[in-house]
């Protein structure tokens, strides 16, 4: 795995400011803070100390070949999360699954892979206003569980009682999915609730699912491969 730079920009509300992002020597496979470009911004901040009180609404952030998620942080809580793209592979502005008003000290928090690696990242949103999470790596044929990235918890365990609204998979398996061609939301007895279809960010700009799928105490949100 490589060490790449990482680029972009989250938009403020109501206006045409934008916060510029840059990240030079980011480890591919480890999730990493992004913050400033400090070519703009004369040093590099995070995104809450650098324009706290602004409502950042939609962005962009690239890489050089794939990025598995990115979300914004505070004290440990995930507030909302964004789809990623790969640098060259977009056609619109991401906005994010809920508005943030920023504080200091929040951050911005992204995983960016190799070419080859084959993460699965389920991003959530649920009615309650609740921004998630899931990931996973498949290694062959077989059933991936796909585990909250702060407390490797289960869908269930994390949304019981809440019901996902929005949601989009990230994953560059395509063909090797045969979970309905992405991931299966399935309750206690395995019975599915929900499909998500899968979108590869390295072909194609992913987007969001507009889905109602109520979650209960035991489900499960897996992708199932054929190798």
């Amino acid at each position: 795995m490589a060490n790449v730079t990482v680029v972009g920009y989250l938009r403020v509300q109501g206006t045409m400011d934008q916060i510029p992002l840059r990240t030079d020597s980011v480890a591919e496979g480890t999730e990493t803070t992004i913050t400033t470009d400090s070519n703009l911004t004369v040093t590099a901040q995070d995104i809450g100390t650098y324009k706290p009180g602004v409502t950042i609404v939609s962005g962009e952030i690239t890489a050089p070949n794939s990025v598995s998620y990115a979300y914004i942080l505070r004290n440990g809580v995930v507030l909302s999360v964004m789809i990623p793209n790969k640098a060259g592979v977009s056609n619109r502005e991401a906005v994010l699954s809920t508005p943030v008003t920023l504080r200091p000290g929040d951050q911005l928090r992204v995983l960016v892979s190799a070419a080859a690696t084959r993460t699965a990242s389920l991003l959530t949103l649920s009615a309650s206003g609740q921004s998630n999470i899931f990931s996973g790596t498949p290694s062959g044929a077989g059933t991936t569980n796909l585990l909250n990235i702060t407390d490797s918890e289960a869908i269930g365990n994390t949304l019981q009682g809440q019901t996902v609204v929005r949601a989009c998979l990230l994953t560059i398996d395509g063909g090797k999915i045969v979970s309905s061609g992405g991931c299966w939301i399935r309750n206690a007895s395995g019975t599915l609730q929900g499909a998500i279809p899968a979108s590869n960010p390295t072909t194609v700009e992913p987007m969001w699912s507009t889905v109602s799928i109520p979650i209960g105490l035991n489900f499960t949100a897996t992708v199932v491969t054929n190798a």
